[in-house]
């Protein structure tokens, strides 16, 4: 087996494949790229069971053949060669890897000990990549961490016609974005796990298509491909709790908001929550009591209600303020103010988020 092509070019492939690849992998042969080389180009995958990638890029094959080499080891000296043409060159479980006066060689594993890679599901719809990405960077920061709780870890992908949604929570905050898409097939109600979503958008632009089936969700763009275990369980019923009213409505500057909020959280101790004080055309931010430090800020803003005094996370507050791409946002509140506040201005997307007591 023998091929050459540019380095950064099977650099780029092998990262992409290298998504399906676990950072523990159970058995040493899952933690390996597997790269079959025809005439004409390469295809590379990577496998773990639960998620699986592979791609196609062109190259010169002189040989044809199929390598398991460790996935990580590969990736990174490949990328160190930049943009020098490298060619790849395997004899029975040695291969060696030139570029330029750089030689270096790997042991090559069992390809017969690789798992068979998984079909890939049939299309349910098109999407518009960055479109979906952005809509998952709304979404994501609002997974939790806690794996006890598994199906809170996930995304819950929900279509009804031409939209689709996706929604998360940690308990404490809910997280929802709204995009278009076009459906080629049934509507689709799904639980992804978030931390695949969430690293597969990273490289994710351009026309996407989601593949569904059984238990497999993905996505197909280009030459390339994705898929993963969809998760088990019930996920909230989060769609309920967004209110359709609100009582009073505060719009300010999005990114002065966010300025200030960063500044005056600099006073707010662990697990410390800012006040928000609403009145007279004005937005007061303040943490911190007593003879501890404390910071007192205000911007303008505009009212339509009564006057409001909430207190919040303000880590929760910065993320919602941090992923809105909108130039102003909208906070809503409920007459009874221990109920959460709604956060929107840009068209799909709306968090909610638990107040404290103060």
């Amino acid at each position: 087996m023998k091929f050459t092509l540019t380095a950064d070019a099977l650099a780029d492939a092998a990262a992409f494949a290298s998504k399906g690849i676990s950072p523990r992998p159970p058995v040493p042969v899952l933690s390996g790229l597997l790269i079959e080389a025809q005439e004409g180009g390469l295809r590379i995958s990577g496998f773990d069971y639960e998620k699986s990638a592979r791609t196609q890029v062109a190259a010169d094959v002189a040989e044809a053949g199929t390598v398991l080499l460790q996935g990580k080891m590969f990736t990174d000296i490949i990328r160190k060669f930049g943009r020098k043409t490298v060619t790849v060159a395997v004899d029975g479980n040695k291969a060696t890897l030139t570029a330029g006066s750089a030689v270096f060689t790997m042991h090559a594993m069992p390809v017969s000990e690789f798992p068979p890679m998984p079909p890939l599901p049939a299309a349910v719809g098109a999407i518009d990549g960055d479109v979906f990405a952005a809509a998952v960077g709304q979404v994501i920061g609002a997974t939790s961490n806690d794996d006890t709780i598994k199906v809170l870890t996930g995304v819950h992908i929900v279509s009804e016609g031409d939209e689709l949604t996706l929604r998360t929570t940690d308990r404490y905050r809910l997280a929802e974005a709204v995009i278009p898409w076009r459906p080629t097939g049934d509507d689709i109600d799904v639980l992804v796990p978030g931390k695949w979503l969430g690293d597969l958008v990273k490289t994710l632009a351009g026309e996407a298509t989601i593949v569904s089936d059984g238990n497999l969700i993905g996505i197909r763009t280009g030459n390339r491909a994705t898929t993963s275990i969809k998760m088990d369980g019930d996920f909230p019923k989060i769609k309920a709790l967004f209110p359709d009213t609100s009582h009073t409505e505060v719009k300010v500057n999005r990114a002065e908001f966010a300025e200030i909020l960063a500044r005056v959280s600099l006073v707010a101790e662990r697990n410390t929550p800012v006040r928000l004080t609403a009145c007279d055309g004005e937005l007061i931010v303040e943490a911190g009591t007593g003879e501890d430090a404390q910071g007192r800020e205000t911007l303008p803003c505009e009212i339509d209600g009564t006057n409001i005094v909430v207190a919040v996370n303000p880590m929760y507050l910065a993320w919602s303020l941090s992923v809105s791409p909108a130039a102003d946002v909208v906070l809503e509140f409920q007459e009874n103010l221990g109920k959460p506040v709604l956060l929107s201005g840009h068209d799909g997307m709306r968090h909610l988020i638990m107040p404290v007591k103060l």
